[in-house]
C-alpha cells in the first residue's frame, strides 16, 4: 500500500488505473528501464520464479491496479496520458520490409515517443510473455508454450530519421495514393450506407441481391487496400534507411539470425561506403 501510495500520482493513466513497471532482467533490459527512470517512473525488480503468479493474484486483489514490464510496450502505451496517435502510411512501409522471424509474429505501429527516445523499439507482449513463463511452470499450460511469440515493432514519429522516412514517403506516394484513398473513402460511405440499411433487417430477410452488394463492395475495397499496400511497398524497397532501422531493433532484441543478419551486415557496409 505504500508504494501504492508513493507511484500513483505520477503512474496513473488516463483512465484511473495505477500501472506498476517492473523488470525481471536489469541488464537485458537496461534501455527500457532508464527511458522509464528518466520520464520519474519508478521500475521494481521481479527476477524470482514466482513472480507471475504473484502479480496475477495482486491485480485480482488490488482494484485498478495493474502490473507491465517495463519492455511490453512503449511507456507511452503502458501508462497512457494521452491517445496514441498511428500512422498508417508509415506503418505500411515498415510492414512490407520486415525479416521474417522463426516462431515469432510483428504487429507496426506508430507512436509518438520523443526526439531524444529510439527511432524503433521492439516490444512484447505482457500477457503472452506472462502466459508463457508459467508454461515452462505448469505442463497443463503447454498450449501457450507452443504459439509464436507476439510483438509490436513501434516507430517512433519524433525521432528525425522517422521522419525523413515519413517526408519521403509522402513526396514519392501522393500522386499514386491520392486516386486510392479517393476511391477508398466513397467505397467505405458505401458500405456504411448498406451496413445501416441492413442493421434492423433479420439475416433470413436480406435478398441475393442485397448479399451480392455488400461482397462486391467488400471486395473492391480489398483490392484498393492491396494497391495501396503495393504502393507503400515499392517505397520501402527503394528506402535503405527503412530495413536497417527494423534490423537494428530487431537485432538490439536478440530477433535478427541467419539471412536477415546477413542482409543487416551487407547494408551497414553499403551506407558506411
Amino acid at each position: 500500500e505504500e508504494y501504492r501510495e508513493a507511484v500513483k500520482e505520477n503512474q496513473t493513466d488516463k483512465d484511473g488505473r495505477l500501472v506498476c513497471l517492473y523488470t525481471s532482467d536489469p541488464e537485458a533490459q537496461y534501455a527500457y528501464v532508464e527511458a522509464a527512470k528518466a520520464k520519474g517512473y519508478n521500475v521494481l525488480l521481479l527476477d524470482g520464479q514466482l513472480d507471475a503468479p504473484l502479480l496475477n493474484m495482486l491485480e485480482q486483489k488490488w482494484e485498478k491496479t495493474s502490473f507491465a514490464r517495463v519492455d511490453g510496450d512503449t511507456l507511452e502505451n503502458l501508462i497512457r496520458k494521452a491517445d496514441k496517435q498511428l500512422r498508417e502510411n508509415l506503418s505500411g512501409v515498415f510492414t512490407a520490409v520486415l525479416p521474417k522471424v522463426e516462431k515469432a509474429q510483428f504487429h507496426v505501429e506508430a507512436s509518438a515517443l520523443g526526439a531524444t527516445s529510439a527511432p524503433v523499439l521492439v516490444t512484447q507482449s505482457e500477457y503472452m510473455r506472462r502466459m508463457k513463463e508459467q508454461a515452462r511452470l505448469q505442463p497443463g499450460m503447454s498450449f501457450y508454450g507452443e504459439l509464436p511469440d507476439a510483438y509490436s515493432l513501434v516507430l517512433n514519429t519524433d525521432h528525425p530519421l522517422v521522419r525523413s522516412v515519413n517526408d519521403g514517403l509522402n513526396a514519392a506516394t501522393a500522386e499514386r495514393l491520392a486516386p486510392i484513398d479517393a476511391e477508398l473513402r466513397g467505397l467505405r460511405a458505401r458500405l456504411q450506407a448498406i451496413e445501416t440499411a441492413q442493421q434492423h433487417t433479420k439475416p433470413e430477410d436480406v435478398t441475393e441481391e442485397e448479399k451480392n452488394e455488400l461482397k462486391q463492395v467488400n471486395d473492391q475495397i480489398a483490392e484498393q487496400n492491396t494497391q495501396r499496400e503495393a504502393v507503400l511497398a515499392d517505397y520501402a524497397r527503394t528506402n535503405q534507411i527503412v530495413p536497417q532501422l527494423i534490423d537494428l531493433a530487431l537485432l538490439q532484441n536478440g530477433l535478427l539470425r541467419g539471412e536477415a543478419l546477413n542482409a543487416f551486415v551487407k547494408r551497414s557496409v553499403d551506407l558506411i561506403k
